[in-house]
């Protein structure tokens, strides 16, 4: 960026200036007050397009030169490819045609903003100044290249977009979990010494699995034993249960049998009582009217009326006439009496049948053999099974034992195998969070970029001869080996204009803005002034502004510098350009 024309009128103290610059090395002298200062920050502001001085743009008013209504700044510059190209900007209003895109613009227009920073901006900055690549394909090589397990980095990888710190953190988060993690199944606070080779106390009992399986072994042993016991004393007890069922039986149909006697006389008896009351009907019969008197019956065949005579079944002939009406009249009496001998006959028939059936009952049942342990024997069975009983539950106790033994055993096992792979992976995200941290991965990537940076920065100061100024590793600001904020205002005005030169030259704006010259002592002056003929004069950087105060104008300009004197707002009439 070339610089040829400038022209401001009414912006701060400077009220009016219109220059030709002819010169890659302006030099704007005066005395204090006069309106240096305001002539470079008019040609800031006409770059960007923000105030200077005040921090907002409503506050533009102030900057207008006092007893002014309006100002302006417009300056005209050079391309690279030599195109005119102007932008300016309108105050109070702020309007104007700033440049954009141009994200190190403000650092060379403002040399001591690059040391403002803070240690991440000025980190970021020199990655995208000196192209450094912090893509996550290269982090991603770099990790790999520490032994750092890429799934690690998968998983904080999408945080790298908000920054190297954001990725550092969730890593961080990461390795404390493991740690909680540790803790949680140990039980006791993690430590890195602490969990190498951590393994919690010993059992006392110490089981193997073949312990296990023959105490195992043992208990199935036992429980077959007593089922056989059990099923021997069941098949006893109910043989036994059988047995006393027969023999109840027995005496149940003892009694029964008992009463055949008995039952067999009363049989005789109602035998004979039937017989008595079967003539007494057939004397009636006869007796009435030559007839048997007596009701018909029914054939059992043809279902016809029939009387029973000589024990044969004959046609019903009802009678002609009653020869003795008194034995017609009891000749139903007598039939119901027979009817009930009858019915006495058939049921001790029945009930003599049931005697005789007892008798044949227990006959079979006493021909049965049924073998019935005694009591004595039942009774020592139940105490062996009781024993038995004893014996298995000592067995599964000392299984349940032995299995807890050998449980316990196994479960320190796996809590020695876990608390080792939370402990790796502690290690592993701690040592994925200093990989990315300031002095990591990043350190790496900017030292690898970084060196030119310090090169051109200690060319520069040697040109100048100067301490030499240098980015460290932890982007700190150094001169001559000491830090940025320990120096004294000449020196920083030394380290600000070497890293703002290096910045124009580095970022391709070829463009600087230095004030306050006058910092400095006659021969740093001199030493200044060598410094900017020499990156101007070999087309490092196309235009150098620099503003100092000054007793009067300069009386010799070197070559390819050009000398303006502002004094009370105004150009002054003498301007002084030496010979390309």
């Amino acid at each position: 960026m070339r610089i040829t024309n400038l022209e401001i009128t009414n912006v701060q103290g400077l009220q009016h200036a219109a220059l030709v610059v002819s010169a890659p090395l302006l030099l704007v002298a005066g005395p204090n007050g006069a309106g240096k200062s305001s002539l470079l920050d008019s040609i800031s502001m006409a770059f960007t397009g923000q105030p200077r001085r005040v921090s907002l743009k409503k506050d533009m008013a102030q900057l207008v030169n006092e007893g002014a209504k309006k100002g302006e700044a417009r300056v005209t510059w050079l391309d690279a490819d030599g195109n005119e190209q102007v932008c300016g900007i309108a105050l109070p209003a702020g309007k104007g045609s700033p440049l954009v895109d141009a994200p190190f613009l403000p650092f060379v227009l403002d040399a001591s903003l690059f040391a403002a920073q803070k240690a991440d901006e000025r980190r970021k900055l020199l990655f995208s100044l000196t192209g450094a690549s912090a893509s996550p394909a290269e982090v991603a090589k770099r990790i790999q290249a520490k032994g750092i397990d890429l799934q690690l980095f998968e998983k904080v990888k999408p945080l790298l977009r908000s920054g190297f710190p954001a990725a550092v953190a969730q890593a961080k988060d990461y390795a404390s979990e493991a740690r909680g993690a540790w803790k949680a199944i140990t039980g006791e606070n993690y430590g890195s010494d602490k969990a190498e080779g951590w393994e919690p106390d010993l059992p006392q009992v110490v089981v193997n699995a073949e312990d296990v399986d023959a105490a195992r072994a043992e208990l199935q042993g036992a429980e077959q034993d007593l089922a056989e016991a059990q099923q021997t004393l069941g098949a006893h007890k109910q043989a036994a249960a059988a047995a006393g069922q027969r023999q109840a039986k027995i005496a149940q149909l003892r009694e029964v049998a008992g009463l055949a006697e008995r039952r067999r006389n009363k049989l005789t008896t109602d035998e004979q009582l039937q017989d008595e009351w079967s003539e007494k009907v057939m004397a009636a019969e006869t007796a009435a009217a030559g007839k048997p008197a007596h009701e018909p019956l029914t054939c059992p065949h043809c279902q016809g009326v029939v009387d029973l005579q000589d024990g044969k079944l004959v046609a019903h002939q009802p009678p002609e006439k009653v020869a003795d009406p008194e034995a017609a009249k009891r000749l139903a009496e007598y039939r119901g009496y027979l009817a009930v001998a009858q019915r006495a006959v058939q049921n001790s028939q029945r009930d003599l049948k049931e005697c005789e059936d007892a008798a044949a009952q227990i006959a079979a049942l006493e021909a049965e053999s049924i073998e019935a342990l005694s009591a004595e024997a039942i009774q020592n069975g139940e105490q062996a099974i009781n024993e038995l009983r004893q014996v298995r539950d000592r067995v599964q106790a000392k299984l349940q034992s032995l299995q807890d033994a050998f449980d316990a055993a196994t479960r320190r096992q796996d809590v020695i195998r876990k608390a080792a792979g939370f402990h790796i992976e502690v290690g592993a995200w701690s040592a994925l969070a200093d990989a990315l941290s300031p002095s990591g991965i990043p350190a790496e990537i900017l030292a690898d970029a970084i060196g030119p940076v310090n090169k051109l920065l200690g060319d520069m100061s040697a040109t100048a001869g100067w301490l030499p100024v240098q980015i460290s590793a932890d982007i700190d600001v150094t001169f001559g080996g000491r830090l940025y904020g320990l120096l004294s205002e000449s020196e920083r005005w030394r380290c600000d204009t070497t890293l703002a030169l290096a910045i124009a030259i580095l970022s391709g704006l070829k463009l600087a803005l230095l004030d306050r010259l006058d910092v400095l002592d006659l021969p740093s002056r001199g030493q200044a002034v060598k410094l900017l003929r020499a990156v101007t004069g070999n087309a490092s950087l196309d235009t150098v502004i620099i503003a100092g105060t000054l007793k009067e104008p300069m009386a010799k300009v070197p070559d390819g510098m050009q000398a303006v004197w502002i004094e009370a707002g105004h150009l002054a009439d003498h301007q002084h350009q030496a010979a390309a």
